[in-house]
């Protein structure tokens, strides 16, 4: 290994652009880095001196590894999400395990685990980490059977989403039901964009969303920040969902892109303080270390409702995403 202050370091990231060229749409390529922020991570790390290989995603990993120019890295960056599969977060770290290369942020078994919701529910209800009940409809039951939904159905509102997708993809106005009928037509809708993948059905939670920042590993890790969401213009669903009238109540593709405001980001550092914004970082570090995850990332809560005593529910775990310094 050569001298630590000045590393040869592997940058792997995909190239939305890419993919966009490759006919893909805005949401397919939703949860890849977009380049400005694969820019800007290259720049700042040239910038303290270290020498910077930008391998754009797991096809030209393969190819560096198969040509043995691996062979001159320190360490690999990889902010690399993945394009196909279920496991797709967890195919760069794992190929790196099998090269014994050093790289940054969570390994393959964590990445894989995060990856799939239904899963990270089921660990971190074993370890009575708050997370929403649910259950899954599979996606190999062609007829939706509510009878298999009995433990759900007293709770409506309810909320469907893919089991395996983040960056709200798949999430419009449709997604909250409030009856029989509207979860049939939401299973539809989410069928016909994600055949492959199951749906989890939760409750709706109503109260506020936060997403935690966190830094380090095991009993280091720290909490770095908070940031919250509020939803405020009204929306109409472009899809015929459930929410052509009022205010949208939670984060879809369609709030993240749009220029209506209707996604509100708060920063302020004096959210921190907050009694709710406490009791959720410390339900998110919890949930980070049980699911050992490293060096940095995000743990999405929000909460059961806007009640004093709402309970913080774990929403996703992001190993990382949008790590722009």
């Amino acid at each position: 290994m050569s001298d630590t202050s000045s590393l040869h370091i592997a940058l792997i990231a995909e190239q939305r652009s890419t993919f966009h060229n490759q006919g893909y749409s805005e949401e397919e390529c939703a949860a890849l880095p977009h380049n400005g922020e694969t820019d800007t991570v290259l720049t700042t790390l040239r910038e303290l001196g270290h020498h910077v290989t930008l391998v754009p995603g797991v096809q030209s990993l393969v190819k560096h590894l198969a040509a043995g120019t691996y062979k001159d890295w320190d360490l690999a960056f990889n902010i690399a999400q993945g394009f196909h599969g279920s496991s797709r977060e967890a195919q760069v770290p794992a190929l790196l395990d099998a090269y014994q290369l050093l790289y940054t942020f969570s390994d393959a078994a964590t990445m894989a685990l995060c990856q799939n919701k239904v899963h990270t529910k089921i660990i971190l209800a074993h370890h009575n980490i708050p997370t929403a009940p649910f259950s899954v409809i599979s996606r190999k039951d062609q007829k939706l059977r509510l009878e298999y939904l009995d433990n759900m159905l007293s709770h409506y509102p309810l909320f469907l989403k893919p089991v395996i997708e983040g960056s709200s993809k798949g999430i419009d106005g449709f997604n909250k039901v409030t009856e029989p009928a509207e979860l049939e037509s939401a299973v539809k809708k989410i069928r016909s964009i994600f055949p492959h993948q199951d749906i989890l059905v939760e409750p709706f939670l109503s109260g506020q969303e936060l997403s935690v920042s966190i830094l380090g590993t095991g009993v280091q890790s720290r909490v770095i920040g908070v940031t919250g969401f509020l939803w405020q213009n009204s929306f109409s669903d472009s899809n015929g969902g459930n929410e052509s009238s009022g205010s949208l109540e939670f984060a879809s593709r369609k709030s993240k892109s749009s220029d209506a405001n209707m996604l509100v980001v708060r920063h302020d550092p004096g959210l921190m303080a907050e009694p709710q914004a406490q009791v959720a970082c410390q339900v998110a570090l919890d949930a980070w270390r049980t699911l050992g995850c490293r060096d940095a990332g995000r743990v999405d809560i929000r909460f059961s409702s806007n009640e004093y005593d709402a309970v913080p529910n774990v929403l996703e775990v992001s190993l990382p995403r949008s790590i722009s310094p």
